[in-house]
């Protein structure tokens, strides 16, 4: 049963395009990379869009929602007809949650209550450190300390109805497990993309895309680019990067920093960026997912200040372009930014020292230069062909783990 069956999967997420965040990217690319072996049905919120996002042969069904005012981009999905009209239909093997709220408990009802089902649950977002921000950053460090108590109870309550949980980070498995998290749990980091390993590159489409960001961002040719790539929001603590590189662009007249992404707090790092009077600094707003090797390569390193990542995906896929990080040691990117071999980890929020990690790679090419090789060979870890592997495992084992007494 558990060797090369064809496996009817329900995937239920509350996270859904047009929002490209970990979540979405790891869904999708875990469809992409197994729809081959086995059949996806995918459950998601419907959210506000031209038109709705499709994936030949895979039935979506996008349930009415509405946003989550706490966190802008996030939507709460409604239990419709259309829900269970649509488990009627599909039959499935297994089911795997991708969210731990509103349609976590449509996975949640599907598996334990309405058709006895094998339930992975993925927890991609640390719910403990992101506990803080619920309240748009309002005096956090005053109610942090409740919402952090709060939320390792309900970690506990929700996950405890699944067969296996998986999680993109070690760092992430070991507070699961200390935490009185039931089940079994085991680190799968994400895989990135393919089109971050393709060896075959269009030239003159990339110098071409390349010379139009240059152009737009006023990027000179003399110019030496840092870069931050992912979402835009105040739970990455952009501010500690900006305050970074305004100490660095006095040192470093040539230095530019391109920051990478759309999100809910664009305009307000945009009007940071201009009060702190930074110079060589813009923001290129959303960039197609197939184009950000691309703006990879364009850079000397990548710089993320975020203290609240599960993994970390983009900093996987500027290692894949041989990029140094420069990262905070806390959170699942410790599994990955190896201190002096393949970036630099910095204390969390500290703004002197995350200029001084910038400024030692701006300094010292070769340091970079070495550092390169080691980023690329971290970045192989999350190719596809480990992902799938470990994620089939983790599918038997959720099927093994159920049907036992």
């Amino acid at each position: 049963m558990f060797g090369f069956d064809i496996l009817r999967i329900g995937i239920f997420s509350d996270s859904w395009v047009p929002n490209l965040n970990g979540v979405v990217i790891s869904i999708i690319n875990e469809i992409q990379s197994l729809r081959t072996k086995h059949d996806f049905v995918v459950f998601v919120p419907k959210l506000k869009q031209i038109k709705s996002f499709k994936m030949d042969g895979i039935p979506i069904y996008e349930l009415k929602s509405f946003p989550f005012p706490a966190y802008p981009g996030y939507n709460i999905a409604l239990p419709t007809p259309l829900l269970t009209k649509a488990l009627r239909k599909e039959k499935f093997d297994l089911i795997h949650c991708h969210s731990p709220f509103s349609l976590g408990y449509g996975a949640i009802l599907t598996a334990r209550v309405f058709y006895n089902l094998p339930l992975l649950n993925t927890y991609h977002t640390d719910l403990v450190e992101y506990s803080g921000h619920l309240l748009g950053g309002f005096q956090a460090e005053r109610f942090t300390p409740w919402f952090r108590r709060f939320a390792w109870i309900y970690i506990r309550w929700f996950y405890k109805y699944s067969n296996v949980v998986i999680t993109p980070s070690k760092t992430l498995q070991q507070a699961l497990k200390s935490n009185g998290v039931k089940p079994p749990v085991y680190a799968l980091p994400n895989m990135i993309s393919n089109v971050f390993f393709m060896n075959k590159r269009n030239i003159h489409e990339e110098e071409k895309f390349q010379n139009q960001i240059r152009k737009n961002s006023g990027i000179k040719a003399h110019h030496r680019i840092i870069l931050y790539c992912g979402r835009i929001s105040y739970e990455k603590k952009l501010e500690v990067m900006l305050r970074a590189f305004k100490r660095i662009e006095k040192l470093f007249p040539n230095a530019y920093l391109l920051i990478v992404g759309d999100g809910p707090d664009l305009k307000m790092y945009s009007k940071q960026a201009i009060t702190l009077k930074l110079k060589n600094c813009a923001f290129t707003g959303f960039i197609s997912h197939t184009k950000l090797p691309y703006i990879y390569r364009m850079g000397e390193f990548m710089v993320t200040p975020s203290d609240t990542e599960t993994q970390g995906l983009t900093v996987i896929e500027a290692m894949s372009q041989r990029l140094p990080v420069i990262g905070v040691a806390r959170g699942g990117v410790l599994d990955y930014i190896k201190n002096g071999e393949n970036g630099l980890l910095v204390p969390p929020g500290d703004s002197e020292a995350f200029a001084q990690a910038i400024k030692k790679l701006l300094e010292n090419p070769e340091i970079v230069s070495e550092y390169s090789g080691k980023a690329f060979e971290t970045a192989q870890k999350c190719s596809a062909t480990g992902f799938i592997s470990l994620l089939e495992k983790a599918f038997h084992l959720t099927m093994k783990l159920h049907e036992s007494p």
